[in-house]
């Protein structure tokens, strides 16, 4: 019988080989994240630099109708140095005047009828339904309603456990006994699972932060915490 750990690969018949590709993989593990979030970056500016462009473009065309201009006396977009900071200034404005806007009784109230009336459309109201769910949970990350800490739940057999996030304690008025409910993220898109409610015994506390959790869940088990001795 083999003293090696459960699952631990043999080691390579190509020794050279495998010490010749260790750099290049450090490398490319220290360089794709930079360049990951450089990239959506990039993106992100492109975005807004489009949709800044386009409020100007069309509250220019709006006035020039207004006043019957000809195509030599419309009003154009001039090009000036640092027009880029300007047309993405113009959509983050406009995200700040509309949150304000929601925030006050009558922008809400309109906020809500919009919401109902894209939820009733069939297909539609499915797509924006999972959008706006996925935005107010990300939205609240930071707020109260935020994971309330790791747990582990013995399933599906004896000695085997599941990570997930503990989301709420309640009292089951059916059984009369506390529970917790429970989110089991799948991995490696943690963005995606269930949730279950668990008798509060059969919960079992983790001494991982969220943060690494999260980690270990995105990696496959591959980032284990610190405070985890690898064999």
């Amino acid at each position: 019988m083999s003293d090696e750990p459960l699952g631990q690969a043999r080691d390579s018949r190509h020794p050279r080989i495998r010490m010749a590709l260790k750099p290049f993989l450090a490398g490319m593990a220290a360089v794709i994240p930079i360049l990951a979030t450089g990239w959506i970056i990039v993106l992100v500016f492109k975005l807004l630099h489009r949709i800044g462009r386009a409020i100007i473009n069309l509250a220019l065309s709006g006035l020039n109708a207004l006043r019957s201009a000809t195509p030599e006396e419309a009003w154009k977009i001039e090009y000036f140095p640092g027009d880029d900071l300007l047309w993405l200034f113009i959509p983050l404005a406009l995200l700040f005047v509309i949150g304000l806007a929601v925030m006050n009784k009558p922008g809400h109230r309109f906020s809500s009828w919009i919401d109902d009336s894209l939820t009733r459309v069939p297909l539609l109201g499915f797509i924006y339904g999972t959008i706006k769910q996925f935005v107010d949970a990300v939205r609240n990350l930071g707020g109260p309603r935020k994971f309330k800490g790791v747990a582990y739940i013995e399933y599906p057999s004896p000695g085997c456990r599941l990570i997930g996030f503990v989301t709420g304690n309640f009292h089951d008025p059916q059984t009369k006994k506390d529970v917790t409910s429970v989110f089991i993220p799948t991995s490696p898109n943690p963005m995606t699972g269930f949730v279950v409610i668990v008798d509060d015994e059969k919960v079992h506390d983790s001494e991982m932060s969220l943060e690494e959790a999260g980690k270990m869940i995105l990696s496959a088990g591959l980032v284990a915490p610190e405070s985890y001795e690898l064999k």
